[in-house]
């Protein structure tokens, strides 16, 4: 194997160790799972016509927003509606997992006492680090597309393939195949530059709200009627995440250097 394999096959079997991870990353997914479905298939076929908040279905302006739903009834217009605010949920999940299996592995290097052992090896420094962002990414946006097939699949099987094909369209597809890896290597990068200069797991974590409030953002700005992520809005995302992402592994890849993360923790 090459040093890059060795470090994912290490850090892989270390994230499948930790309980901690593993719960977190398990418990993320049922909620973000369970929430859209929930709200978007149940609750208006529960409530009926007045599920879109009127007998006549959406107010003009989400109509205006989404044309494409105007000629359904309302119960499937709320569904539409439902199930397209709360997709922007899909994406914190890449985002917990990175940051949580970056932080956990870099920092448990530092409590562990194992980087003497790994900067004795002849592995350099920026092939320990593509090695790790690696072994976080790649399970961290798998699981993520995992997810959101089964959401897909569920959607296409309860609401039927009107519902489904305004809920699951262009935008929400490139939305999962372009945004969830970058968002992913954005939350890496910033959890590598913050676990290099802290001890608790928990504290680096907590950058991921740099992260997690634009999403929020997203999901506020929708639910108001202020715009649909639509395709333009997607596609912009991806050039910004991509530019920042440029910036934070730049940064990210001069700050990792393990003698100097050796040195400040003893």
């Amino acid at each position: 194997m090459t040093p890059v394999e060795t470090v994912v096959r290490k850090e892989w079997a270390e994230t499948l160790r930790n309980r901690t991870i593993l719960f977190t990353w398990g418990l993320l997914s049922v909620m973000f799972l369970a929430m859209p479905l929930g709200l978007g298939l149940i609750l208006p076929g529960f409530l009926g016509a007045e599920a879109a908040g009127a007998k006549g279905g959406l107010p003009d302006n989400y109509l205006q927003l989404m044309p494409g739903i105007a000629a359904l009834p309302p119960v499937q217009q709320a569904q539409v509606f439902l199930l397209r605010q709360f997709l922007p949920l899909f994406l914190v999940l890449p985002v917990m997992s990175a940051i949580s299996i970056a932080t956990y592995s870099i920092i448990g290097e530092k409590t562990n006492r194992s980087l003497e052992a790994v900067l004795a090896t002849p592995i350099t420094t920026e092939q320990l680090l593509f090695g790790k962002s690696l072994a976080s990414t790649i399970p961290a946006v798998l699981g993520t597309w995992l997810i959101f097939l089964i959401y897909a699949v569920v959607v296409t099987w309860r609401a039927g393939a009107t519902v489904a094909s305004l809920v699951l369209d262009p935008a929400t597809l490139t939305m999962m195949i372009v945004i969830t890896p970058l968002v992913a290597l954005l939350a890496l990068g910033l959890g590598v530059i913050v676990s290099s200069r802290v001890t608790d797991p928990r504290s680096a974590q907590q950058v991921g709200v740099v992260v997690i409030l634009p999403i929020i953002g997203l999901m506020v700005g929708q639910s108001v009627g202020v715009f649909v992520l639509g395709l333009p809005y997607v596609l912009m995302a991806a050039i910004v995440l991509a530019v920042l992402d440029g910036l934070v592994v730049v940064v990210g890849a001069r700050i990792f250097q393990r003698e100097t993360i050796l040195t400040r923790w003893r």
